[in-house]
């Protein structure tokens, strides 16, 4: 893909979010579609202070998720019956 300093992390997101001391241009989050803590994962990342300026959050969820009406989002992507719906950290 051309990418530099690319960093893959797998973990528990509510126990990353609360030791990272780093900050990232792009988070992608692809949880298991089933568990409860989905709709409030862009409130998560997008105030953990882990996002630049101008960042990006990105999550894979399934059709029965809709993010539409949160205040970051900025698009939806679907394919098939995987969605992607892609925030940004600078919106109001």
């Amino acid at each position: 893909l051309g990418m530099e300093n690319v960093r893959v992390i797998r973990s528990d997101v509510t126990r990353y979010l609360r030791q990272c001391r780093m900050r990232y241009d792009l988070v992608f989050a692809d949880p298991p579609y089933g568990i409860e803590i989905i709709p409030s994962l862009p409130d998560l990342v997008l105030n953990a202070g882990i996002l630049v300026e101008v960042g990006w959050f990105i999550l894979e969820h399934g059709k029965n998720n809709s993010f539409v009406h949160h205040p970051r989002f900025q698009e939806l992507r679907r394919y098939g019956s995987v969605h992607f719906s892609i925030f940004e950290r600078s919106r109001p």
